[in-house]
């Protein structure tokens, strides 16, 4: 029942996307026109020695351009049109145009701090004198950006594109509704790559034959090759599998059997012991990389003791990873957030050093993480659950942790890995690898981070997010996790078990390299889906006809299905929010919210909307990963996690941002009523699976 309920729903919203007008491809094409930018000079204006510069790198070399101290560059832009041809000029396609630049600009100040340390634009909204001129041609299967600087110099930049259209979105949807129908994550995740780069290779349908193979060495020799070699990547991978395999030392050494006699005085059962997974989600708060690894891999084994569902320690990992690091001041997620939206503020009249300023004051709006948060609590400490969660509850507590047949995400080499025989367990050996880990990998964000230089400053909201920002968390994450697996090792030889160690680290490792293959091609999907343009797509096609009052829930929606479709919330982000801010404004100033109010409500929804659509998306990274710490089925994740998310976001939406911006109400008292309304619903609704009356028939299966 609960498959067919999702793919109803699933087929509804593909059919009312399907149904909305096709959008239009001058509109598309001035979404992405801020990318010319970082295309190389082409033409006869371009030198020899200039055919490998960028577009931007001559531009600000331009007389458009002045440096007004050192590590300043100020650039004035002139008038910007999109070239229609013999159709009439468009004065709103014209400034989505600008804004597209705009960003695109601050996009390249962000990723070359040397060459750019800080980049300031005169003309953001309207044309300024002595400014350079910019002109989009739109092609069938290319985009031109011709800029005429003020001194008659021409620059010139193209790229290859064809406008984005319905089939964008058929990666993602042929990916999710095979998950949904054979619960294979691989398969569906492949078939989603494949069927991209088939697209991408055969845009019009013709020499499919041709295309075929074509396609299937991109998937390879592009897309993976990508993936592979980028370093954030790398990171990541090396940070998950020294982690787990910490784990699988601390466990053979008996280290975690020690924590778990120790955290036992409290957690002696199920409910108490989702209270305890519950509190280290909220205290492990500066990455959600490392809540979800950390939290899941180390309570998992207490939570099998307790028979509790693998797709409930799933469900808590998840539902507090993101929701506590998106709403954290001191998180690596909060100046990733700023940096989405800061950017326009100067055209709203604010500056962008007050983006964080803006970020706090959006944190009454952030409904959507308040209300998970709470939501796990009260599931936790009520003992209750309801819908496929209370299934797979009473199933756990009648010895089967998993649904027959289901396919975990780490297999049982892994879970059943026990303490050596005679090592006597000492929690010690659980505590002082994973206190390293965290110490290490603090230290070294600090480090990186450039802390020891700010003095004072670091103890200022903005000096900490900066810290932050700079600190390479995932390479600080991946060298905290290789110290604290060394030292787990080094423990497990003064417990005397020197010989178990390798053996232990392979066993945690082995079992989890096809959740490593789903982690990739989730990856490769949303690098398909960038380049076939899905994201600018949904964000058109959902983004018109907005009413103002309407305009926090059209931007929640919007994003959600674009984090749903896409696989990333940050993605969804960086996409939205450069948009919303001027939009939300302009909107703002004709209602009774004002512009500011009605933009930092918009913010929020944007943040909250994209955290909500990851958590019910299968092919989102921090999903699976939330399926590898806990060793779940994938899938079974998925759809036992679906239908509390959609609960707390009808709650958001519901109590939320339609109140906040039709009624202009506090949104003190929208949070107030949600919790209220939380905690009475699964009061009234939920059932324990203790319940002797909901007892499940017992199977064979160990616990």
């Amino acid at each position: 029942m609960t498959r067919i309920l999702t793919l109803v729903a699933f087929a509804a919203l593909v059919t009312a996307l399907f149904r909305l007008p096709h959008p239009d491809k001058d509109r598309l094409a001035a979404l992405r026109s801020g990318e010319l930018l970082a295309a190389p000079l082409v033409g006869q204006d371009a030198g020899a020695d200039e055919a490998a510069r960028a577009l931007w790198e001559a531009l600000l070399g331009s007389p458009a351009a002045s440096r007004t101290e050192p590590g300043t560059v100020r650039l004035r832009m002139g008038s910007t049109r999109v070239s229609r041809g013999a159709a009439a000029a468009d004065p709103q396609l014209d400034a989505e145009f600008r804004r597209a630049l705009a960003r695109g600009l601050r996009s390249i100040e962000a990723s070359n701090p040397e060459a750019v340390p800080l980049l300031e634009l005169i003309g953001r909204q309207d044309a300024v004198d002595d400014g350079a001129d910019f002109v989009l041609h739109v092609a069938a299967e290319t985009l031109r950006l011709e800029v005429e600087t003020p001194g008659g110099e021409s620059l010139r930049a193209e790229v290859e594109w064809r406008p984005a259209d319905r089939g964008s979105l058929a990666p993602p949807i042929l990916a999710i509704l095979i998950a949904i129908l054979f619960r294979q994550p691989v398969l569906a995740l492949f078939a989603g790559v494949f069927a991209g780069a088939f697209l991408l290779r055969s845009p019009d349908g013709a020499a499919w034959a041709a295309a075929l193979p074509l396609a299937l060495r991109d998937v390879f020799g592009v897309y993976f090759w990508n993936e592979l070699i980028e370093n954030f990547r790398q990171e990541l991978v090396a940070f998950v599998l020294m982690m787990l395999a910490m784990v699988g030392i601390m466990t053979r050494a008996g280290g975690l059997r020690g924590l778990m006699d120790l955290v036992s005085s409290f957690a002696r059962d199920a409910r108490r012991t989702q209270i305890a997974t519950w509190l280290m989600g909220l205290v492990i708060f500066f990455d959600d990389y490392a809540n979800t690894i950390l939290v899941g891999s180390t309570m998992r084994p207490l939570c099998d003791r307790v028979k509790v569902a693998r797709e409930k320690l799933a469900y808590i990992v998840d539902s507090t990873a993101a929701p506590v690091a998106g709403l954290s001041i001191f998180s690596t997620w909060i100046a990733f957030e700023v940096s989405t939206f800061s950017a326009q503020l100067p055209d709203v009249g604010l500056a962008a050093s007050d983006g964080y300023g803006v970020f706090i004051q959006t944190l009454p709006y952030r409904f959507y993480c308040i209300f998970t948060l709470v939501f796990v609590g009260v599931i936790a400490v009520s003992g209750r659950d309801f819908g496929p969660m209370l299934t797979a509850e009473r199933r756990a507590r009648a010895g089967q942790l998993l649904r027959k047949g289901a396919k975990p995400m780490v297999g049982d080499a892994a879970t059943k890995l026990e303490a050596a025989q005679g090592v006597e367990p000492r929690a010690m050996r659980a505590v002082i690898p994973v206190a390293l880990f965290l110490g290490i990998t603090l230290f070294e964000i600090f480090r990186v981070g450039g802390a020891w230089d700010l003095g004072a400053d670091l103890f200022t909201l903005q000096g900490l997010a900066d810290v932050l920002a700079n600190g390479e968390s995932m390479r600080a994450m991946a060298v905290g996790s290789g110290a604290g697996m060394l030292s787990a090792a080094v423990l497990a030889a003064a417990a005397g078990i020197a010989r178990e160690i390798l053996p232990a680290a392979w066993a945690a490792v082995r079992s989890m390299l096809i959740a490593i293959v789903i982690l990739y091609l989730a990856w490769m999907i949303g690098a398909i889906c960038t380049d076939l343009g899905t994201a600018s797509y949904l964000t058109v096609l959902l983004g018109d006809a907005i009413n103002p009052l309407l305009l926090p829930c059209i931007l929640f929606v919007l994003s959600a299905v674009v984090a749903f479709s896409t696989g990333s919330s940050w993605g969804t982000m960086s996409i939205l929010l450069p948009i919303v801010v001027g939009m939300a404004f302009a909107l703002g100033e004709s209602t009774a919210l004002g512009g500011t109010l009605l933009m930092v409500i918009s913010i929020g929804a944007v943040l909250e909307g994209a955290i909500f659509g990851d958590h019910c998306s299968p092919i989102s990274d921090t999903t699976i990963m939330s399926s590898i710490a806990s060793a779940s089925d994938h899938i079974d994740h998925v759809r036992t996690q679906a239908p509390y998310a959609v609960v707390t976001m009808l709650l958001a939406l519901g109590l939320g941002y339609a109140p906040a911006a039709f009624l202009g109400l506090s949104p003190w008292i929208g949070i107030l009523s949600g919790i209220i309304v939380i905690v009475a619903g699964i009061r009234l609704i939920g059932k324990s699976a203790d319940s002797p009356s909901s007892a499940h028939p017992r199977t064979t299966q160990p616990a």
